[in-house]
Formats: structure tokens, sequence, C-alpha cells
């Protein structure tokens, strides 16, 4: 550990390099430690003000498992640049943060929750990653993008589309929310959706009985992700 804690010191010592050759990533790379995920680049840094967050969303990097390259990770610390779609991994003690891209990312999970690379099982979608709302014979999922614009009227909680604790009035660079549905029908067709009535009409005959359970269960007026999760469970499930 000792050795260990001396050659990172070295390391940090030198001139700062461009980002492909980070002393911490070469140093592990020289080490022999698992070579696939220092693959990638050393994450950009946005070195400008700005209002709101180009993360997934404000709840900073989270652990969970990790699928790249056909390896699975654990216990990996991860965020989503949802400006750029593409997945961001941390290592312990340190201030280095690994660029993965999506292309070779099937999926992960963060605190939990389970993010797909819906392009990657071969769906017509943008590139991407989908939080998976529900899952079974059919699918639905959320997507989340970070828009980078200048707004003179923006404003906390409107234009940008979400709260941002750290807001700074007079700063006109932000990133703005942007929030997109799909559902997966049991035949891999990925469809875009807004409005909720979507999954009822691909279930037509089931539509009286989703609608009387929400009701008797209080979930008419629930969240969106929820009211979503809730008909397809009951529409695969009956519960």
């Amino acid at each position: 550990m000792r050795k260990l804690l001396t050659a990172l010191l070295i390391l940090v010592s030198l001139p700062c390099l461009a980002q492909e050759t980070d002393p911490y990533l070469t140093y592990l790379k020289e080490a022999g430690w698992d070579m696939p995920l220092y693959r990638g680049r050393t994450a950009i840094r946005y070195n400008f003000s700005y209002n709101g967050t180009y993360f997934w969303d404000l709840g900073g990097f989270r652990r969970g498992d990790l699928c790249y390259a056909g390896k699975v990770y654990r216990d990996m610390e991860m965020n989503i640049n949802a400006h750029l779609q593409r997945l961001l991994i941390r290592f312990p003690d340190s201030f280095s943060t690994v660029d993965l891209g999506n292309r070779d990312v099937a999926w992960f999970t963060l605190e939990g929750e389970r993010f797909v690379n819906l392009r990657a099982k071969g769906l017509d979608v943008p590139e991407g990653f989908y939080r998976a709302v529900y899952e079974g014979q059919e699918a639905v999922y959320e997507r989340i993008d970070k828009e980078f614009r200048r707004d003179i009227n923006s404003s906390n909680d409107g234009e940008i589309g979400y709260r941002d604790p750290d807001y700074k009035e007079g700063i006109y660079e932000i990133f703005a929310q942007r929030r997109t549905w799909y559902f997966v029908d049991r035949n891999g067709q990925a469809t875009r959706f807004k409005k909720q009535n979507v999954l009822l009409k691909a279930h037509p005959d089931r539509k009286r009985d989703v609608t009387r359970y929400l009701k008797e269960q209080g979930l008419d007026k629930a969240d969106f992700a929820t009211w979503c999760a809730a008909v397809m469970n009951y529409i695969e499930h009956g519960k």
C-alpha cells in the first residue's frame, strides 16, 4: 500500500498531461490492473459557470454493477453524462473519472435502478441509456437528456426543467432537461410516447380492468413512472 501511495504521489507531482495520459490511469495500466475499463478516456470537465447539471440527476455518483464489453463488474461507482449520453466511472482513492462512452456498455445499475443500452440490443432508438421503469414480456423505459444552451429568461424549476439547489442568478448558461418515454412491445418494437393512454391503447381488451384497478389502488393519479409500472404489471400479472 505504501509503495502504491508513493508511486501515485510521484505521478501527481508531474506536469498536467492531456486527458488520454492521466497519471493515475497510466499507473494502473502499467501495474496490469484489469485493462478493459481503462480503455476509456478521462472524462471531460465543464470548467465554466452554468446552472443545472449535465449528469442524469443531482444524486451524484452511485454504486452498482456494470456489464461492459461482455464482462460484469461489481460494486462500481458510476454516473451518467446525460449531455453526451456517456457512462462515467470513478475509482476508489482517485480523483480520476473515466468516460466509457456507450458502445460497449450493455447495462448497469445505480443503487438498484437498472439502465439499459437499448441501441446495443438492436432497438431503433437514439444512442444512450434508458432507465427501466418496467421490464417483462413488454417494457417501459425513461430517458433523460441534458441540453446545453444559453437562455437569458431561464429560471430554477422553469426552463431547466428541475430544481437546482445551487442555482445562481445572472448565469444564463444552463443544462435543460428533456425527458422521454419508450414502450417496447413483445415484438421488440420501440415506440416513443408522451401520454399514458398509449399503454392502454396497446391493450384495448384490458383497458376497463386496468382503469378499475388503478382507482381501487389509488394509483390513477400517481406519477408517470409509477403509473406506467402499475399498468404493465397488472396487464402481465393481474396485480
